[in-house]
This record gives structure tokens, sequence and C-alpha cells, in this order.
């Protein structure tokens, strides 16, 4: 049984299934997107064998739901596949994995990557340059895919609620406005805003916060500051050592990791 406020390294699909039936209030997490990435690990495989991957792993974050448990899970809207053949459209094909599952659909929220929907700085696929003949769209907006355990509602103490009135207005517009965040020690790390929102908006204090993609531990971070509990899993031993000193002290983790 894993215990709650570490981070764990290994095989998510293994360690979780060391946490106990419905024991956790939320998921949240971005997992790897089959197109590459340098994780410490190969993150290329033939489309198939990677959705049946990811579908049992959604199979336990189910199991350890509570009911009324919620998941929310940061996608993009297209990928190329491992045969960089044609595009895949990622987001759906984990939403019709998560229905077969049992999930139930909430919301899916519009992540707009850019300050006042300005032209992103940094994207150069353009593919056919000022022609219709091949035209490649920029990422700049991915999604976040709110779905819940066997029922909508969830049962909490309403003394642990802390959003703000202010919070509630802005959170619950299905288009959401957050620069991403860059950083050198991880490939594709989120902001803390978005685990924020989602943990002010879908938990109470006190509840447990599962990420089984951690990377350097962004959600449990925010999870700590919201005095909620957590449990973050990742296959790369540099990330989840990372994470180790975030959660320690986060305003050292530079220095710390630069003297190591």
């Amino acid at each position: 049984m894993l215990e709650v406020n570490k981070v764990y390294q290994g095989d998510c699909l293994e360690l979780m299934r060391s946490i106990p039936d419905k024991s956790i209030d939320m998921v949240i997490t971005s997992p790897p997107y089959n197109v590459g990435m340098p994780y410490g690990s190969d993150d290329r495989q033939y489309y198939s064998d990677y959705l049946n991957y990811m579908k049992e792993v959604l199979g336990e974050c189910y199991r350890v739901l509570v009911s009324g448990g919620r998941i929310g899970i940061n996608l993009p809207s297209t990928i190329m596949q491992s045969t960089k053949s044609r595009p895949a459209y990622l987001s759906l094909d984990f939403v019709l994995l998560m229905r077969e599952i049992g999930f139930l659909e909430r919301e899916w929220i519009c992540w707009i990557k850019m300050k006042g929907g300005g032209i992103p700085g940094k994207s150069t696929s353009w593919g056919s340059w000022r022609s219709p003949s091949l035209p490649y769209l920029r990422d700049a907006s991915e999604f976040i895919i709110i779905m819940d355990k066997e029922t909508h509602k969830k049962v909490g103490d309403k003394t642990k609620i802390d959003i703000t009135a202010e919070e509630f207005l802005q959170f619950t517009t299905n288009c959401w406005y957050m620069i991403p965040e860059t950083n050198r020690w991880h490939p594709a790390p989120f902001p803390e805003e978005l685990p924020y929102r989602l943990i002010k908006l879908y938990t109470y204090q006190e509840d447990i916060i599962l990420d089984p993609f951690v990377g350097w531990g962004t959600t449990c971070v925010v999870a700590k500051k919201l005095n909620r509990q957590y449990i973050g899993i990742d296959n790369n031993p540099e990330y989840c050592r990372m994470a180790t000193i975030r959660l320690a002290n986060e305003t050292n983790l530079f220095k710390e990791v630069n003297n190591e």
C-alpha cells in the first residue's frame, strides 16, 4: 500500500495496484503523448500499443477513485503517430477509452496557451507556407478532460471548501487562458495554475490527489500548498528526485539541484 504525501519511482501501472480501491479523491495528470519526448525512456510506441497501455492505467485510475471522484487529464488535440503516417486525435481517443472503462463525462476545458489570443512566438509548423497545398496548424491550445466516477456529485465537508467567489467565477468557464511553463529540468511541464484550478474547483481540503505521471512534481507541490494530500508516481528516478526536492523546499530547487 502506497503512503500519502510521497513521490514513488516506478511504473505507474504496477505501483497503482498497491493503492486500495476507492481511496483517491482526484487524479490530475498529463501522460506522455507518444511523440518521442526525452523523458529518459522510449516515448514512442505503435499507437495501438500506447493506447492499450493507457487504457490499463486509466482503468487503475477508475478503480482507486472514490465514488464521485474526478479525473482531470491534460492532452493535446492531435499528435503524429509513431509511424509518422497520419495524425491521431489523442484527446478524442482518450475520451473513448474512458467511456469504455465507465467514466462519466463532465467537462472538456480548452487551455489556450497564448496571452490575449496572440500568435505563438516559437512555433514553426507551417507546412506549405502561404499555400493551401499542405498547411499545418500550430499548437496554441490543449484540452483538460474532466470525468467522474459513478456519480457527478462529490460528497464532502463543507467546512473544507476553500475556493473563493472570484476563483469560482473565473474557473467555471470552459476556456482557460494560462501561459505554458518552461524550464530546463523537464521537457513538458504544465504550469502550477493548471492543477491549482482543478484542485480548488473539484476537491475539498485534505482530499487525496494522485498524479501517475508526476514528472518533476507540480501536481504534488500544488496539492501540498493547498492542504491536500498527494501521491506522485514517475518512472524516471531523476524527476522523482527533483520532485522530492521541490516538495521539501521549492524555493531552493535550482540551488540544490545545481549543487548536487
